[in-house]
């Protein structure tokens, strides 16, 4: 966020938005400290207000409060990420049956893939990650459009910023995105031959990203995980 935006934010809650974006994509990476007065000094702001935005981040697990060391963002908590990930699979997973039960498979399929070959054409740039991510996030809510659920999702809105900030830290090389892009396409499939064993798997292959990826990370970079 550019200066003149940032002397513009005076709220606790503007304050607020700003350091849980940055700690999303990584600006703050896990285990960075924050300091009251160089936020207050950022921002423009007494630290009274800096106080409030830091009080809503820790109500929200960004990050972590010691008495006598100071604010630190989070480290990844791969359990906590773990549990959001089973939730989010079990309604999915409830989807793909219904979808696969009602027979009509083709429309749906055919927006699923849609998304796919979006995702295929993305050039790489400053806003391919949010691009790539939007088309994503496409790919998945056409499954709960099919059942009549389009709003399923926002029940764990609140949590899923630790599923983005994973997302982002896992998802930092071209392999990986293009793995993904095949999971989608193992999905799809799988939904188009109306195989419900064959849907499961791949669906929980692409969601099970914290047991998958975590414990490679956790040997070379152990410091940003808790």
């Amino acid at each position: 966020m550019g200066n003149v935006l940032m002397k513009s934010l005076v709220t606790s809650d503007d304050i607020y938005l700003d350091i849980c974006n940055k700690i999303e994509n990584l600006e703050y990476m896990p285990g960075d400290r924050l300091s009251e007065n160089e936020l207050a000094s950022r921002y423009g702001v007494s630290r009274h207000i800096v106080r409030g935005a830091l009080a809503a981040l820790k109500n929200r697990r960004l990050v972590e409060v010691y008495p006598q060391r100071g604010t630190f963002v989070s480290l990844i908590d791969t359990e906590y990420i773990s549990d959001i990930l089973y939730m989010r699979e079990s309604v999915e997973q409830e989807a793909i049956c219904r979808i696969i039960e009602s027979g009509d498979v083709e429309s749906i399929v055919k927006h699923m893939r849609s998304a796919i070959e979006a995702q295929k054409k993305l050039k790489e740039g400053a806003d391919f990650s949010q691009k790539f991510y939007e088309l994503d996030n496409l790919f998945h809510e056409v499954l709960f459009d099919a059942v009549g659920r389009p709003h399923v999702m926002e029940l764990i809105a609140d949590p899923y910023i630790h599923i983005r900030r994973w997302r982002n830290y896992e998802v930092r090389t071209p392999e990986r995105i293009r793995e993904i892009m095949l999971e989608h396409e193992e999905i799809a499939d799988a939904i188009e031959q109306k195989d419900r064993d064959k849907a499961r798997v791949a669906l929980h292959k692409h969601l099970d990203t914290a047991s998958r990826y975590s414990k490679p990370l956790k040997e070379v970079e152990a410091q940003y995980f808790a």
